[in-house]
């Protein structure tokens, strides 16, 4: 039996979508149709997993709706309304030198490169040119997630992230 470490929330489910048991799915994935990639779908409710099996889908704006096997009638699939999707971590592909899934960073202390402790990545940010760290401390700090630039090192050992950062920059 799986540990509550080893599955990785990847999505929500929204409210039902039409009348043919489509649900809307709220996906914590870049692109958003990731998810989609994960043939491996779980929610867990009342302390019991439950498999989910994606039938079909439709891809919105917004979000995506998906039609769940067992849950084809519009009744049914809003038991699943608010549930969250998870997926097993050894199912995320390897990700090449440098490269960081979010989950991994988050909880992580930045020390800054005189040694000071910043804070611990509470969350991050998707912006167009790169992702910010939320580094939450004493302070609040967005910091770029630039490699060698800002960021100096990643130890996922040690979970510290060292940056060129400083106190100026509030």
């Amino acid at each position: 039996m799986k540990d509550e470490k080893d599955w990785l929330i990847v999505g929500r489910f929204g409210r039902p979508h039409g009348l043919k048991g489509y649900i809307s799915v709220y996906s914590f994935t870049q692109p958003n149709s990731n998810i989609l990639n994960y043939s491996n779908w779980v929610v867990s409710d009342r302390g019991s997993r439950t498999p989910l099996k994606v039938l079909s889908y439709e891809q919105h704006t917004r979000f995506i709706a998906v039609l769940i096997e067992g849950y084809e009638d519009r009744n049914l699939v809003s038991q699943l309304t608010n549930l969250e999707i998870a997926v097993p971590r050894e199912s995320l592909p390897e990700l090449g030198s440098g490269e960081y899934y979010w989950n991994q960073l988050i909880g992580m202390s930045v020390v800054n490169i005189q040694g000071e402790t910043l804070g611990t990545v509470t969350d991050l940010i998707a912006t167009g040119a790169n992702d910010v760290l939320v580094v939450t401390g004493d302070a609040r700090y967005l910091i770029p997630f630039l490699l060698d630039k800002v960021v100096h090192n990643v130890s996922l050992e040690k979970k510290e992230i060292i940056v060129d950062w400083d106190n100026s920059y509030l």
